[in-house]
């Protein structure tokens, strides 16, 4: 299915506006599908009744922790989507929290993506072409 021009990245850029988390974390996901890199979305954000959310911190979910895994050949990536412009997208003291547990690990490399194009970039910095 083809999104409609106005449901776009490219349009909302064009007319000005930010796009919203969502729809960045979607045009990355997007490309990491043609790239064929492994990936996985951390569904933490959900609204959900107390006792549900209950239910997942007991199955061990937390807050603040990254929006995307991204698995390479030599390391895991985690990456914290935020829209585009840094004023609209506030940073918790759990998401940050998480980036700087996760940047202790040899393995891993955790960071604050502001946009889709900053997250694919930070993707290519680690060697993917």
């Amino acid at each position: 299915m083809i999104p409609r021009y106005e449901n776009t990245l490219a349009y909302m850029k064009a007319t000005g506006k930010i796009p919203y988390e969502e729809a960045e974390q979607m045009a990355v996901v997007s490309w990491l599908k043609v790239k064929k890199i492994p990936h996985i979305h951390v569904a933490n954000e959900r609204m959900a009744s107390v006792q549900y959310k209950k239910k997942l911190k007991a199955l061990g979910t937390y807050a603040g922790f990254p929006d995307l895994m991204v698995f390479l050949p030599s390391k895991t990536l985690f990456i914290e989507m935020k829209r585009a412009k840094k004023s609209l997208s506030k940073v918790s003291a759990e998401q940050e929290e998480w980036i700087e547990i996760l940047n202790m690990f040899d393995y891993a490399k955790a960071k604050v993506c502001y946009g889709s194009g900053e997250a694919i970039d930070f993707i290519k910095e680690q060697g993917v072409r």
